[in-house]
């Protein structure tokens, strides 16, 4: 393919400046022609084609100068292969988006140090040395190197989680976005009685993901706790950050105001009856509505294109944080996993024993070229890319006028899940629904003013020793099943006021506050990492 012949120039100079040709010399697996043979596990999105059905693997493999065996495994499987697989010691010789800090803590002799490796991968060196953090994120708290990460710092939010609502609703009855929790109560009961939508239809006025059983995840409404100055983190289940001290909000009086509050929306019938119980598909294809005609008055999620559609995103506004009341004194601020959206930690790791070590390590720093990390985020060029020249792209608008934006990255690529770096410098032309969640974050600016990102963010990617792996795993188990019971039951059955102190009592029975100091000890480490390499997140947030 022409584009792709001159889309590899640059890279092939560099590969053969770093000495990779040779990089058949490893002495494991080889094609019938001589090219060594590397094993590629990818967890990916069950959107994606087949790997081999992709035109840029074929790109890949030119550029390194081997052969990919693809390892294929959706996301919702991993977790039970991944457990087998580390209890078995067997890993492939590159694993994409498969295992993270904890997996190393535990088993980290599975997979190879780059540190000492980095004179073999010049794209890798390039961007620690350009993203320092970069560097951060992807060392373990022993100095060794054992995955490298995704940067994407120019394209990112700095939440994935954003809260939406219908503003057609609003206008059809007479209505302002609310801008307290007792004004959302309002907006939430016109929503059930008034016929938004003029059609008779019944609709949700409130719904959200699912709460896991072992945790909060994302678009669930613990983020509601950013109304009391608590900047919600995407780590530990309760565990935040506030002037670089860690603190715990299951047993705050913040939370239980939260759960009084939610609970208070769910006898009203102002919650769906499902926001429990429904998968993520039933959630998402629920806000989808009816043709033009939404179901949902209000959600969250990273824009409202991903979870309304195409045709019913238009509707709706983004809501900044709300006060829990009028007039209070508390500053609002917003969840925050910037750091996880712009520097995600060991995107691909490399076994300690790789059959072509030269392959690997060649076929590692090829993610890291421009080329190929647009190709693996976005699609093929001609396809999915335009190139336009050296470091300069034009993300296409889909082919199929069924999928949108997201839904056709996702077809193509790996989309955010593949290992690589955009540059600061880069041009990249991205089509509307991409750069959609610019305008959608920027509405918490004024939130966003109030964190000090040095000081008030429990950061994503923090590594801990295998000790500290194992405290905090054995305290999770009750921890997390207590406090996530409770949860659900109290807003759906009520009782959190007459509970709460056994409740409190319980979660410190199961060594929250040992679970706390742990994650104090992992924080100051990782903090003083940050300051040896001179990182201020506040100026790379600017």
């Amino acid at each position: 393919m022409k584009t792709s012949r001159r889309g590899f120039l640059a890279l092939g100079t560099v590969a053969a400046a770093a000495g990779l040709a040779a990089c058949g010399s490893g002495g494991g697996s080889t094609t019938a022609d001589g090219k060594p043979i590397v094993k590629v596990q990818v967890v990916k999105d069950s959107r994606t084609a087949k790997m081999s059905d992709l035109a840029w693997t074929k790109s890949l493999e030119e550029a390194a100068g081997c052969s990919i065996q693809w390892l294929e495994t959706p996301s919702a499987s991993w977790d039970q292969q991944k457990k087998a697989s580390l209890a078995a010691g067997d890993v492939a010789d590159i694993t994409i988006g498969g295992f993270g800090s904890g997996d190393m803590a535990d088993f980290g002799s599975l997979f190879m140090d780059l540190k000492p490796e980095l004179g073999s991968l010049p794209n890798v060196q390039a961007m620690f040395d350009a993203e320092p953090y970069a560097q951060v994120v992807s060392t373990t708290t022993d100095g060794k190197i054992l995955g490298t990460p995704t940067v994407a710092r120019s394209i990112t939010a700095r939440s994935s989680n954003h809260m939406f609502i219908n503003k057609q609703w609003l206008d059809n009855l007479g209505l302002e976005v609310p801008t307290t929790w007792a004004e959302l109560e309002t907006v939430l009961e016109a929503f059930k009685d008034g016929d938004p939508t003029g059609t008779g239809a019944a609709v949700i006025p409130l719904d959200f993901n699912a709460p896991g059983t072992d945790g909060f995840g994302l678009f669930n409404p613990n983020l509601l706790l950013s109304s009391r100055g608590i900047t919600v983190s995407s780590g530990a289940l309760g565990m935040y950050a506030k002037d670089g001290v860690v603190k715990n909000y299951l047993t705050d009086p913040a939370y239980k105001e939260l759960i009084v509050f939610l609970r208070r929306l769910w006898e009203k019938g102002l919650i769906s009856e499902e926001a429990f119980t429904h998968d993520w598909s039933a959630y998402t294809s629920t806000a989808k509505g009816d043709g033009d005609v939404a179901k949902v008055g209000v959600s969250w999620m990273w824009t409202p294109s991903d979870i309304f559609g195409s045709t019913l995103g238009p509707q709706y506004v983004t809501i900044p944080a709300l006060k829990a009341e009028a007039g209070q004194s508390e500053r609002t601020v917003w969840t925050y996993n910037g750091d996880d959206l712009a520097y995600q930690a060991n995107r691909a790791v490399v076994s300690a024993n790789p059959g072509n070590k030269e392959a690997t390590l060649a076929l590692v720093d090829a993610f890291y070229s421009a080329d190929m990390t647009v190709q693996m985020r976005y699609g093929a060029f001609d396809t999915c890319v335009t190139r336009n020249g050296d470091n300069d792209y034009t993300v296409l608008e889909p082919a199929d006028s069924t999928k949108n934006a997201s839904d056709w990255q996702f077809t193509n690529a790996l989309a955010d899940g593949a290992p690589g770096w955009i540059r600061p410098d880069m041009v990249l032309n991205l089509p509307a629904e991409h750069t959609e969640y610019r305008e959608v974050d920027a509405v918490y600016e004024d939130n966003y003013a109030n964190i000090d990102l040095n000081q008030d963010v429990l950061y994503s990617n923090m590594p801990t020793t295998p000790e500290q792996s194992r405290t905090l795993s054995k305290n999770a188990t009750g921890i997390n099943q207590n406090a996530m019971s409770k949860f659900a039951q109290w807003i759906t059955q009520g009782g959190v006021e007459a509970e709460w102190d056994d409740y409190v009592a319980s979660l410190e029975a199961n060594n929250l506050a040992e679970s706390i100091a742990v994650q104090q000890e992992i924080y100051d480490a990782y903090k003083a990492q940050m300051d040896e390499l001179g990182v201020d997140l506040n100026s790379l947030s600017e």
